[in-house]
């Protein structure tokens, strides 16, 4: 019975693999950066922040890796199957470099809090965190709609 299952669920891993094939390097790319972050955050908070090891931080971390691998895969998923896979592609690379930005955002404060007297990080982080805004319309319109929205919960508190 147990060589059944594992039969069954490595054929099942097998046959997702092989349709996710096309997607391995932005899956790597995904694991990568969460990686990243992760160990970035860590070391940010334990070392320089004294922090404790937070389970539910990491965790937290975990969820949010997943739920980018569910809406990646989902994009691929919907798009394959309305025949247009390069499509679905390009969406997921649009996606894909979202959470790279964002990410890489928060690891350059992380990395900056480690070297605090580090120039280089400090202007790539100025860079990255206030120069691209003004390259990219809708993210400069992101950040002032968050910036209203927090304003405005600590107005309620």
């Amino acid at each position: 019975m147990f060589d059944t299952i594992r039969n069954l669920l490595a054929t099942i891993a097998g046959v997702l693999l092989g349709y996710f094939a096309p997607l391995k390097d932005i899956v790597f790319v995904i694991f990568f950066i969460f990686l990243l972050n992760c160990i970035f955050g860590l070391l940010a908070g334990v070392g320089v922040e004294g922090e404790r090891f937070n389970l539910k931080k990491f965790f937290r971390c975990i969820m949010e890796t997943l739920v980018f691998y569910v809406i990646v895969l989902s994009i691929y998923i919907i798009g394959e199957k309305m025949g247009n896979p390069d499509g679905a592609v390009q969406c997921i690379s649009g996606v894909v470099y979202a959470i790279i930005y964002f990410y890489a955002v928060n690891i350059l404060r992380n990395a900056h809090k480690l070297l605090p007297k580090s120039q280089g990080l400090k202007f790539i982080y100025y860079v990255l965190s206030f120069e691209i805004l003004k390259k990219i319309p809708y993210l400069q319109q992101y950040h002032e709609h968050e910036k209203e929205v927090e304003e405005s919960i600590a107005k309620e508190d």
